[in-house]
């Protein structure tokens, strides 16, 4: 059994030779480890087995990109990566408060379909949902969430991850200063005015 614990997960000789047709072989092996480890000791058996050696590979795949620096910048510069593997890939820095946070908006997911040739409802389980326990695992103090799927039905895969920021002075929202609220309101201007419009609209519909 020992074989099998930990294929699909990313190794530095892949990344050099990735290409989207080894990505898939990669996600296939993936699967088809999670799907034999489950018919053998069940689901989160499997789930818990293939965990073991992840957290490590996590760290040292993701560290090169998020230690010692943004999480923003550190997303945006493996999406060559991503964009290799097939997937289509943005990132949103959300970060505020003294909180480093970033979204990660995947747009394509090609292994959508891939999970159930192996008898998977979906790829999350034996993905994603790893990818976020191995990330929470391999960084004390890193949240990360799933927040939507496209497995689900949602128009895209999006995950959260936020850690206390480094060397950072927090920025109060409210901050905005005279001018550029006055810029803003005057750009609002014609969207006020329909505003009203509607509403006037609205009272003489119902009067």
């Amino acid at each position: 059994m020992e074989n099998i614990v930990g294929i699909g997960d990313i190794q530095m000789a892949d990344v050099m030779k990735m290409d989207s047709s080894k990505a898939l072989n990669m996600f296939r092996n993936r699967f088809a480890a999670f799907k034999k480890l489950a018919d053998e000791i069940g689901e989160d058996e499997a789930f818990e087995k293939m965990m073991e050696a992840y957290p490590a590979q996590q760290k040292a795949f993701m560290g090169a990109f998020i230690d010692n620096t943004a999480l923003a910048k550190g997303f945006t510069d493996a999406i060559p990566i991503f964009r290799i593997m097939g997937f289509t890939m943005d990132v949103v820095d959300i970060s505020q408060e003294g909180t480093d946070a970033v979204l990660e908006i995947q747009r394509v997911c090609p292994v959508l379909s891939l999970a159930k040739e192996y008898g998977l409802e979906n790829p999350c389980r034996a993905l994603c949902e790893m990818e976020q326990e191995a990330t929470r695992k391999a960084f004390p103090g890193m949240k990360a969430a799933i927040i939507s799927r496209q497995a689900a039905g949602d128009c895209v895969c999006m995950f959260k991850y936020e850690r206390p920021a480094k060397n950072i002075t927090a920025t109060p929202q409210n901050s905005q200063n005279l001018i550029s609220r006055i810029f803003d309101l005057i750009k609002l201007a014609p969207k006020i005015v329909q505003i009203g419009i509607n509403l006037l609209k609205n009272r003489f519909s119902q009067g």
